[in-house]
């Protein structure tokens, strides 16, 4: 008979120490020794904390016992903590990555359980420091006021209370990252250089409390629990800053209702804003306005040149803009930037330019976007055959398979494209098909180039290595590639005879 679990059982330490052997494989092993089931979702970390996409790694050592039982399991947890940390400082290159070693036994679990059904953890009566003065407004079941806060006072209320701050929110604080969180480094930015334009640049925080105190003069002098609904980002970012120089104001508004459905409603219709994307700012760029008016002569194609419109392309082949931009900047040279910073292109504008200027035509686009489509349906058709594959096709599918594979094959037929076609190529932006009305047909006339080079995909193996991460290696493979089918010109070349006749070759 299984005996139940005691008040006084222990979780076992070792389980616990296990954890910092986890940390040497996933930090210092090179990535070749992990066991290939695991090798690249270790690779995609890996990358990621090198690149600055995660802010924060936690460890957990799960169990069903009291937490307060063993202090050894605490201790080990301290010496996993101290021991991943050095470890992924030295492999992100600074010490922009937390790690965090908690143990989550009975009181933890329950404490989450709890806050999953409890939207206001943080209970204190709180005094208010701001403005002091409030509009106030309400509803048939909720009221709320309206006012200014100091930025001091979210930053004091964010160290003192961290997440359970956000109890209500579907978010926590993010961090803010070297890249992924560009947003959160720009409110900590504006915090340190510009204070006195946080109130007019910042869309302002949404509190649910259970109550807020206004006297006879119209101030608002405290407010009873406290859940910060919408602007954790905002909150979080106040918080991470290492000192203010000088106070500034925020906006905040604090609602107070008991209705269970309307909280839900509230919190919900708090957090179904859009994200705002790089593209969505440059929709109104020049470029991008001419681009969509060029599209306007294929009906059959949509291009929204980073606006976001969903009624207008019923029944028609969609491009999306930032797959539109990645294949681009592969064709044209650069297939890491592509790979790896696909927002990067529509963010930066050195990127930006490169890519969307005047030499651009929407025929280039249907040309380029048409031979990426090709590649993920080559690679489809061989998932597909299964059991069936041949040894060469099973090679071909395991290289299509890998991180990158699709942009850098893109750019190596780019640079291989003279050698394909036999003739100069003066101006690789004119490129493009002569009939651009059926756009499967399109697709399928990459097909024979793709078969031809294909095989030759051990070539560019080595710059897929631990993913598409070396311009240079890129391009050397790239060139090798090149010289191989330059030496088969002549017979590409009379082989290709309908795809050369298809395109324009007067550039």
């Amino acid at each position: 008979m299984k005996k139940e679990a005691q008040e006084t059982d222990l979780a076992k330490v070792n389980k616990a120490s296990d954890l910092n052997v986890a940390a040497s494989w996933i930090f210092t092993r090179d990535i070749e020794d992990i066991p290939s089931r695991i090798k690249d979702a270790v690779g995609e970390l890996q990358d990621a904390i090198k690149e600055g996409d995660i802010n924060t790694i936690y460890f957990w050592h799960v169990h069903n016992m009291n937490e307060k039982n063993n202090p050894e399991v605490q201790k080990e947890l301290n010496t996993v903590q101290i021991v991943a940390q050095k470890l992924v400082n030295s492999l992100a290159g600074d010490n922009s990555v937390k790690i965090v070693a908690l143990e989550v036994g009975n009181n933890t679990i329950e404490k989450w359980y709890n806050s999953s059904n409890k939207r206001i953890m943080v209970e204190d009566t709180i005094t208010i420091d701001g403005t002091g003065n409030v509009f106030e407004i309400s509803g048939n079941k909720w009221r709320a006021s309206v006012t200014a806060v100091k930025g001091s006072w979210i930053r004091r209320l964010y160290l003192k209370y961290k997440d359970d701050l956000f109890s209500g929110n579907p978010r926590n604080f993010l961090g803010a990252g070297k890249r992924k969180n560009k947003i959160n480094l720009g409110i900590m930015d504006t915090v340190e250089k510009q204070p006195e334009n946080f109130w007019a640049y910042n869309n302002g925080l949404t509190a649910l409390v259970n109550d807020y105190c206004i006297d006879d003069n119209n101030i608002i002098k405290s407010v009873t629990g406290i859940t910060i609904i919408n602007g954790a980002q905002s909150t979080g970012a106040i918080g991470a800053v290492e000192s203010l120089k000088d106070d500034f104001l925020v906006p905040i508004r604090f609602i107070v209702c008991s209705d269970p459905k309307i909280i839900e409603e509230i919190i919900n219709n708090n957090n179904k804003q859009n994200e705002i994307l790089p593209s969505d700012l440059r929709s109104n760029d020049k470029q991008q306005i001419r681009l969509r008016n060029e599209f306007k002569k294929y009906p059959q194609l949509y291009y929204s040149g980073g606006r976001r419109d969903s009624t207008r392309v019923r029944n028609k082949e969609v491009f999306d803009p930032y797959l539109v931009a990645q294949t681009l900047l592969a064709y044209h040279g650069d297939c890491v930037t592509a790979y790896n910073s696909k927002r990067i292109i529509w963010d930066e504008d050195k990127e930006y330019t490169n890519i969307f200027s005047d030499q651009l035509s929407s025929e280039h686009i249907i040309f380029v976007y048409s031979l990426g489509r090709a590649i993920d349906e080559y690679k489809i058709n061989l998932k597909n055959k299964k059991e069936e594959r041949t040894d060469v096709e099973e090679a071909e599918f395991t290289f299509l398979s890998k991180r990158g594979a699709k942009m850098l094959l893109i750019y190596a037929i780019s640079s291989c494209m003279e050698s394909l076609i036999g003739k100069k190529i003066l101006d690789s932006w004119k490129l493009f098909y002569k009939d651009n009305q059926d756009f499967d047909s399109l697709v399928k006339k990459w097909n024979q180039i793709i078969a031809i080079l294909l095989p030759f995909h051990g070539i560019l193996e080595p710059a897929l290595i631990g993913g598409l991460k070396n311009r240079e290696i890129s391009k050397n493979v790239a060139m090798q590639l090149r010289a191989v089918v330059s030496s088969l010109g002549t017979v590409y070349s009379m082989q290709l005879c309908g795809f050369i006749e298809s395109i324009n070759t007067n550039m």
